[in-house]
């Protein structure tokens, strides 16, 4: 017992009244015993609370230190975390990233050059060559949620213009949200990068598809399936020239039943609505499957007084092995103010065959296919037929049908380089000038990519 414990029951010992020798006041010798163990027992509580009181003030004390210290261990493992980027230059380009992959930055481009040689009937298209597109690209993420592409191209047709340049929002996945300018979501052959499409050029029902508008969009997917919309106002570079494109709302919807290597079946089906607003004006026309020449043997010129486009599309593809189908159709209809609908409508159809026994590789995420990568040292061989149509005949409006036929052959040496040799014959019955004409068209590509 310690000190303050002997000082307590001494002064318990004062407080006890001193017996007396009347019989009312004798003092149980037992019962005083058992008070003066009452009250050890009392101190000793009291002893051992205050010590439980003083380590509780001791934690206290020193657990804020600690917080402190873990903060400060974290914030310096974090910077010393990112101050060591990642870098790599491959075939998809070079790229910097940090180490904890919450940001990163990669800088790509393409550049396809064409040539053409014309045999023309009526028309005269010019044969020639062109620096098809000329494009440098950087995308990458930020803050790991966010990420970005600015795609910038300098071929001669396009005079320096954004192509796709967004941001989006990838922290709610499987769903994502992109706003800027790209791609609206219609048609397989439309969605798929030029660097991976068969032929040179997109087929001639192309025309309908809305392409690159300044929008908002929501993405989602999952095992076997890809769904995404969004709401899209006018093109990059119309803000100048006091026309207004109107709105529109686009969707698009895949469907992959069956996929894996060498093995798919895609299914799709899109859909674009457009207001024209102020405008009142659309046009539909179309190269001959080269963009060597300017000419259009096929072209509805202004229709005036419209009032909407409803624009559907159906798509298809299947891949077996080394071989491939894909084919769409593409229907138009054209809403006038006190006039007649127009419809207008075209399709393709194509099958490719990888002599050297490579398969297209597809993205269920996307719904849509990706650039070959060879599997031979000397690269891969692909064939491909390909028949196309189109048909911007209704009513009042007479602007020609025309049917494409086309053989290609395309050598990819490695992935990012890639030669391609179309020979296209032309069929418009009638033209735009209601004559009917025969060109042929040969043509030859050098693409490089990264």
């Amino acid at each position: 017992m310690n000190k303050l414990a002997i000082s307590y029951t001494f002064s318990a010992f004062l407080l006890i009244p001193l017996p007396c020798k009347s019989a009312e006041t004798v003092v149980n010798t037992k019962e005083l015993y058992r008070l003066v163990q009452s009250q050890a027992k009392k101190l000793k509580r009291q002893q051992e609370q205050i010590e439980e009181l003083q380590t509780l003030v001791l934690q206290q004390q020193t657990q804020p230190n600690k917080r402190l210290n873990t903060i400060d261990n974290k914030a310096k493992n974090s910077a010393r975390s990112n101050a060591n980027a990642k870098v790599s230059i491959n075939k998809k380009g070079l790229q910097i990233k940090s180490n904890n992959g919450d940001f990163s930055f990669k800088a790509g481009g393409r550049i396809h050059a064409d040539v053409a040689y014309f045999d023309d009937d009526v028309t005269q298209m010019a044969s020639g060559a062109i620096l098809r597109r000329a494009r440098l690209k950087l995308t990458g993420r930020l803050f790991r949620d966010w990420h970005y592409k600015a795609e910038m191209d300098f071929s001669e047709k396009s005079n320096v213009a954004a192509k796709g340049v967004w941001l989006s929002y990838n922290g709610w996945k499987p769903v994502s949200f992109k706003f800027g300018h790209f791609q609206e979501p219609f048609s397989l052959e439309e969605m798929t990068s030029s660097n991976a499409i068969t032929f040179m050029e997109r087929s001639l029902p192309n025309a309908f598809a809305p392409s690159y508008h300044l929008g908002l969009a929501a993405n989602g997917y999952g095992d076997y399936w890809s769904l995404s919309g969004g709401l899209f106002g006018e093109t990059n570079g119309t803000r100048d020239d006091n026309v207004d494109d109107g709105w529109g709302f686009a969707g698009r919807v895949t469907l992959a039943p069956f996929h894996e290597a060498g093995q798919i079946l895609h299914l799709g089906f899109s859909s674009e609505y457009r207001s024209l607003d102020s405008t009142d004006e659309v046009k539909f026309r179309t190269r001959p499957e080269s963009s060597v020449t300017n000419r259009r043997l096929v072209n509805t010129g202004t229709i005036e007084d419209s009032d909407y486009t409803l624009k559907l599309n159906a798509e298809m593809a299947a891949v077996y092995g080394p071989f491939s189908l894909q084919g769409e159709y593409f229907h138009t209809r054209v809403s006038r103010n006190g006039l007649s609908v127009l419809s207008f409508d075209g399709g393709y159809v194509y099958c490719s065959y990888f002599i050297t026994g490579e398969s297209r590789p597809y993205s269920v995420k996307k719904g849509e296919f990706l650039p070959v990568d060879p599997l031979h040292k000397y690269g891969a061989w692909e064939l491909g037929v390909r028949y196309s149509t189109i048909d911007l005949d209704d009513h009042d409006i007479h602007g020609g049908r025309q049917d494409n036929y086309t053989v290609a052959l395309n050598w990819y040496a490695n992935y990012n380089l890639r030669f391609m040799l179309n020979y296209t014959f032309v069929d418009a019955h009638p033209n735009r000038n209601a004559i009917n004409e025969n060109p042929n068209i040969l043509q030859f590509r050098g693409q490089v990519f990264f």
